[in-house]
């Protein structure tokens, strides 16, 4: 009897849902026997070959074929989706036996399906692991109605699956209240968060950062966007409070990363012609550490409607580096009670700029109250938000399997 891991993105692809999926599998194969089924890296590491048959940490890696276009591209991501959902669905039919354990996460849509169907023929344990509920998502993103009938169908579908579950873990309590709603109260539901590198990633002298320095921004106060700058997330907020605060000499906006959206927000920065926002690209995961301390608040940003519909993983590292968090996210959302709860920043609504640019100045404003935000968000990652933590919680889950 084994445990078998069922995701698109592992090793060595080094996006949030790579990440996060390595972890969680190199964490039951510290007592547990772990199979990986995944596709090649096609995301932040896209181009690179692994081997298609690899053991690592103790966890038995088959990376099955997939395209690997373009993910910034619809047609790109759609085609990868179509084919490794496929793929890894027919190496499962082979590789799934009777009474082992199987977790699948979510991305992509169609591949928990395909899972659950070869558990339900072998007889195995089927666990699922919510990063995006589906097709929720595609609400905010003006791509659906909820009302439309094709949404009320596949919102069926995916409750179906959630109440068939053996487990459903979801990372956030305001997805735990989704799912459970899509299920009607039948869903398994587990709140397992995501966790941070608290071991690793650790607060930094802002005078010391080098990326700071190469961007001759030490002297300004950095407002700090980082991760995926995806169509799901309320950056034109953010330029328009750049656009706001533009006669504020020393605040700055520093967006890090890539992702579907970030062309759109690069071109409204330069039609506004502002010169106090800088992009910059992802950084590789061993210069994370110097990355997410070149802020003096980090934000985190959500479209509107999007509480439940996704938690974000950057949240705990950038709590990890001892930052003041800025949520701009929906009230009923993860981040805000995080946020809430531990003191460790401010919330305000989406769609918001005017009050996001307020927020901005009042923390540039307000030194000690940084100071003790700051040592909140340090403290609450390390003892709540560790990758301990979230390793044991995921070993007693499947122990009760």
């Amino acid at each position: 009897m084994k445990i078998l891991v069922i995701t698109e993105l592992y090793y060595p692809e080094q996006n949030a849902t790579g990440h996060f999926l390595t972890g969680i599998a190199e964490g039951l194969a510290v007592k547990d026997v772990v199979h990986v089924l995944c596709a090649q890296p096609c995301y932040n590491q896209r181009g690179i070959k692994a081997p298609k048959l690899e053991e690592r940490k103790c966890v038995t890696i088959l990376r099955c074929w997939s395209t690997t276009c373009d993910p910034r591209k619809i047609w790109g991501r759609l085609l990868n989706f179509a084919t490794t959902s496929l793929s890894i669905g027919w190496r499962a039919l082979f590789s799934i036996k009777r009474d082992d354990r199987v977790l699948v996460v979510t991305n992509p849509p169609l591949l928990p399906f395909l899972i659950r169907l070869v558990c339900c023929l072998k007889g195995a344990k089927f666990v699922l692991l919510v990063h995006d509920v589906y097709p929720d998502v595609f609400v905010p993103l003006g791509l659906m109605q909820s009302s439309h009938w094709f949404f009320r169908m596949l919102s069926c579908a995916n409750g179906k699956l959630y109440a068939s579950a053996d487990r459903v873990v979801v990372l956030g309590r305001d997805m735990a209240r989704l799912v459970e709603g899509k299920s009607k109260g039948l869903a398994p539901v587990v709140v397992i968060p995501n966790w941070s590198d608290a071991d690793v990633i650790t607060p930094m002298p802002k005078a010391e950062n080098a990326l700071l320095k190469k961007l001759n921004l030490t002297d300004k106060f950095v407002v700090h966007y980082s991760g995926n700058h995806g169509r799901t997330h309320d950056l034109f907020s953010m330029i328009e409070a750049a656009k706001l605060l533009e006669d504020e000499d020393d605040v700055h906006f520093l967006f890090i990363g890539e992702g579907s959206g970030k062309a759109e927000v690069v071109a409204l920065a330069g039609e506004l012609e502002l010169e106090n926002v800088t992009f910059c690209t992802f950084v590789d995961r061993a210069e994370l550490n110097t990355s997410l301390n070149a802020a003096d608040v980090s934000v985190v940003a959500f479209k509107k409607g999007m509480a439940g519909i996704s938690v974000p993983s950057r949240l705990y590292n950038l709590m990890a580096a001892g930052k003041p968090i800025l949520g701009v996210v929906d009230d009923n959302s993860e981040v805000a009670d995080v946020i809430r709860e531990a003191k460790l920043g401010v919330a305000v609504s989406p769609e918001s700029p005017r009050k996001l640019a307020e927020q901005i100045l009042s923390l540039r404003n307000e030194g000690d109250l940084r100071v003790k935000m700051a040592e909140n968000s340090r403290n609450e990652a390390v003892v709540k938000y560790s990758y301990d933590v979230t390793k044991l919680q995921y070993r007693d889950l499947f122990d009760s399997l």
